[in-house]
């Protein structure tokens, strides 16, 4: 399904679930947002209000070795 198929089930922008994926994480002290404009900090400050479950992490989960097999495989260039 995806990230944006669970952000519209969320009624959240796709970068808003992802930092609030990566603010849940334990081990995360610091998340970045990467925003270059207002807009786009204004979409992700909307992380802080999301609450993700355990349910909506693992539909974004991959295993590790298909995560790497993946990236392994493309062309950089």
């Amino acid at each position: 399904r995806g990230l944006l198929h669970a952000a519209s089930s969320l009624d959240a922008a796709p970068d808003a679930l992802a930092l609030a994926i990566a603010l849940a994480q334990p081990f995360a002290t610091v998340v970045l947002s990467g925003a270059t404009d207002v807009s786009q900090l204004r979409s992700n400050v909307g992380a802080l209000t999301l609450r993700v479950s355990g349910a909506a992490l693992s539909e974004l989960t991959e295993p590790p070795e298909t995560y790497w097999g993946t990236r392994s495989r493309l062309a950089w260039t």
